[in-house]
């Protein structure tokens, strides 16, 4: 199950805000089920004073007499009154003879009521109740009340701390980490280290974030590794074509010489050493034709005619010429008596190139044998041309690459032939033009089987191209 960041942040703020107050409100609902009932005797202690105060009027004036009458009730409450007027004027003040004895008591307001009484004259008098103990009764309650906010409200405050401290670890751990990795991650990538990936399982944003840029670290680091196996190959056919152009060039040098300096006697000799130059001048064409075109591929040049043709005729008469060719060679090219007359929208110049290239490659492998299979596919509406030798194959590691521009696998590079080496990159850009496709088939020592598709033309008018 995928876990989502966005869900875990609004968890988090949630149960941030409600765990404390759902802990707070629990702690005063304990605590109010331990509160003691004293409504009733804090009811009796204004009456109680009430009475006293009304009964023992005619003794206010004289205050030490006032005091020696209420001093009963005073002491059985532990508690001082004042009685003073509306105008806030004393009266009567017990503290002047007798101190409370819980003064370091905390909260000393909360033992504080003040009630009114009427006396007989009908002057209201406001008089305030000084309780001396938070744990005497009737003022027990009032403390513990207190208490218990207090403490709910202190729960409630720890909580909101602890879930604060919870829920920082777990995004730091979850999500501010990942980041730091992250970033070093990206530090060591732009240091050239690319092997440096980053471990984090959970399914989520960051989890795919993550996935993302280790497929990304991963993409670059195998775009390094094929980049520098291209800038390699192509140095190493630099160095090659250099080679190869210099050894037909001093060949053809050397040949030229003997025949100004004479050393050739009879016309026989002379014909040899003509066809030794025009050999050599027709493979520099080959090299530099090769590398004409390629040049052009690369910058999408590289002309494209196309014409409607019929496949039959077209691919008759080249594999014909082609058979005819090879036949010099001691090499066998066989082909279907019949190829189905379809229409097809091609380069006939350029596809003759593509077969060209197929079949010098075949037989620069060390095949004596091609067989051509050209098939039909009316599901996807494909012309299926299949080239298949018997040669010496291609090693597994050098498949990916066999069409790539400038890679050469180092078993893959005929010695024999000083060829160019870009003939199936040229083949490729030729077959992708035409929208087919293209791929290869090799097992070592067995031999090799590329197959292109080109698509069929539909609109075309098969009658009038016979004609």
């Amino acid at each position: 199950m995928k876990s989502s960041l966005k869900k875990r942040l609004v968890l988090a703020f949630l149960s941030t805000i409600i765990v404390p107050i759902l802990v707070a409100i629990l702690t005063l609902y304990l605590g109010a089920n331990q509160l003691p009932n004293e409504d009733d005797q804090l009811d009796q202690l204004f009456t109680d004073v009430k009475k006293e105060i009304r009964m023992k009027e005619d003794e206010l004036p004289n205050s030490d007499v006032f005091y020696k009458e209420i001093k009963p009730l005073l002491d059985r409450y532990d508690m001082n009154v004042t009685i003073h007027t509306k105008e806030n004027e004393i009266i009567f003040d017990s503290r002047n003879y007798r101190e409370a004895d819980d003064v370091n008591s905390f909260l000393p307001n909360f033992k504080t009521f003040t009630i009114q009484v009427q006396p007989e004259d009908n002057i209201i008098w406001d008089v305030t109740i000084h309780a001396n103990s938070s744990q005497s009764e009737p003022f027990k309650r009032m403390t513990f009340i207190i208490r218990v906010l207090l403490l709910g409200i202190g729960m409630g405050f720890l909580t909101l701390i602890l879930m604060i401290v919870i829920w920082t670890m777990y995004i730091s751990r979850t999500v501010l980490t990942p980041l730091k990795h992250i970033y070093q991650a990206t530090e060591e990538m732009r240091e050239g280290n690319l092997d440096y990936p980053i471990k984090y399982k959970k399914r989520d944003e960051i989890g795919r974030f993550i996935q993302g840029f280790n497929v990304m670290r991963q993409h670059v680091k195998d775009s390094f590794k094929k980049q520098k196996q291209y800038e390699d190959s192509r140095k190493e056919l630099i160095a090659s074509i250099s080679h190869d152009l210099r050894t037909p060039l001093s060949s053809i040098k050397g040949y030229v010489e003997g025949l100004r300096d004479g050393i050739v006697q009879n016309e026989e000799m002379k014909q040899r050493y003509l066809q030794v130059i025009h050999d050599k001048t027709a493979h520099l064409d080959h090299l530099i034709e090769d590398l004409f075109e390629f040049s052009k591929t690369e910058v999408n040049q590289l002309p494209i005619e196309k014409e409607v043709v019929n496949a039959s005729n077209y691919f008759e008469k080249l594999l014909t010429k082609h058979q005819f060719e090879l036949r010099k060679q001691e090499v066998e090219l066989t082909y279907p008596a019949e190829i189905e007359p379809v229409t097809i929208l091609i380069d006939p110049m350029r596809m003759e190139q593509v077969m060209s290239n197929l079949i010098i490659n075949a037989v620069r492998y060390g095949s004596d044998r091609i067989e051509i299979d050209v098939q039909i596919d009316q599901l996807k509406g494909h012309l299926v041309v299949s080239v298949i030798d018997n040669g010496q194959g291609i090693e597994p590691e050098d498949i990916p690459y066999i069409f790539t521009s400038f890679y050469r696998g180092e078993k893959s590079r005929p010695t024999k032939d000083g060829g160019s080496g870009l003939g199936l990159s040229i083949v490729k850009y030729i077959v992708k033009a035409h929208e087919g496709d293209i791929h290869v088939e090799s097992e070592k020592e067995k031999g090799s089987t590329f197959v292109f598709t080109l698509p069929l033309y539909v609109k075309g008018n098969l009658s009038k191209i016979d004609e």
